[in-house]
């Protein structure tokens, strides 16, 4: 009996000298140095997934998206930079080339490359993000080890060319516009904003816009600012690829808005294939998009607010 124990005893010293030694191998491991990317060199990206690679281009300060240079998403491209600069490696995870469990194999991995024109200023592979959510698995170039690299990285290229378009349709200022112009269904009302002092004592000294029709008749200023605190900054939900912009020009309108300030810009929206979907195109962009559901309802309701016009709700049976 004794013997058996002495056995369980050496047996036991033998394992955790093992674990010991082998931390302390991972512990000494030197992680590999990753340089440190000026991202201002960077003239463009490409992403490599299973569906396919998509390649942005940088032309001066805009970034575009593929061989139809798209206008890509600007805080989307700037976020991809930053992880590259930033990115640190945190843990050497196996040397054992185990790809499908971290998801880095073909099937799974993004390839990301950074490039200065035809160069490659750096390569790596994201794989899938750890349970915590801080760190990710990736590998670098010429090296057949996994790591851990710092931060949740599958979030920032983990999209497809829709995602990564810029959606914004319109935008301004508010305190800029001199005239606001509604057109729907044959009638149409121009709108425009008088300075008056504001009669509080606390904000007295101070002016405010009251928006008027410009007939003179009074309008409905909780209304206005409904429809312009949605259209001062108004993101498209996706971009139509069976319409272009001139294709839709070609169809009749569901309502038009124009603004002036220094210059003149128009939104003009169109009913969908269905009534929850509204269609529009921009002055300020080059395609017809689609507006998100509330987006679309909002501005559709609140312009019938302003020109008086009654809908027909169907009655229910």
């Amino acid at each position: 009996m004794k013997k058996e124990y002495l056995i369980l005893i050496v047996l036991i010293l033998l394992f955790s000298a093992y674990l010991f030694l082998h931390k302390e191998n991972k512990d000494n491991y030197a992680l590999p140095e990753i340089k440190k990317i000026d991202a201002s060199q960077v003239t463009s990206l490409i992403l490599e997934k299973k569906e396919g690679a998509i390649k942005f281009t940088r032309k001066d300060k805009q970034w575009f998206l593929t061989d139809k240079e798209y206008p890509a998403d600007q805080a989307l491209v700037d976020s991809m930079l930053d992880t590259l600069r930033t990115l640190k490696l945190s843990a050497l995870v196996s040397e054992k080339q185990d790809l499908k469990r971290y998801e880095l194999n073909d099937e799974n991995r993004i390839l990301v490359k950074a490039m200065k024109e035809e160069d490659s200023v750096f390569e790596f592979v994201v794989g899938k993000t750890a349970p915590t959510q801080n760190h990710s698995f990736v590998m670098i170039k010429n090296d057949k080890n996994i790591y851990q690299a710092n931060g949740n990285l599958k979030s920032n290229f983990d999209r497809m060319v829709e995602d990564f378009r810029d959606k914004k349709v319109m935008e301004f200022k508010e305190a800029s516009l001199k005239k606001v112009t509604l057109e729907k269904d044959g009638k149409s009302r121009t709108l425009i904003p008088q300075e008056v002092k504001k009669e509080t004592e606390k904000d007295k000294g101070k002016t405010m816009a009251i928006w008027t029709s410009e007939d003179g008749a009074s309008v409905d200023n909780q209304a206005v600012s409904t429809l312009l605190s949605t259209l001062t900054f108004l993101k498209c939900q996706k971009y139509l690829d069976s319409l272009t912009k001139a294709e839709l020009e070609k169809t009749a309108p569901l309502c038009k808005i124009t603004f002036e300030n220094e210059g003149s810009l128009e939104l003009i929206l169109f009913k969908g294939d269905n009534e929850d979907k509204i269609n529009g195109i921009s002055s300020m962009n080059g395609y017809a998009f689609e507006l998100s559901r509330f987006n679309g309802r909002e501005i559709n309701s609140t312009i019938d607010k302003l020109l008086g016009i009654q809908r027909n709700e169907k009655k229910k049976e």
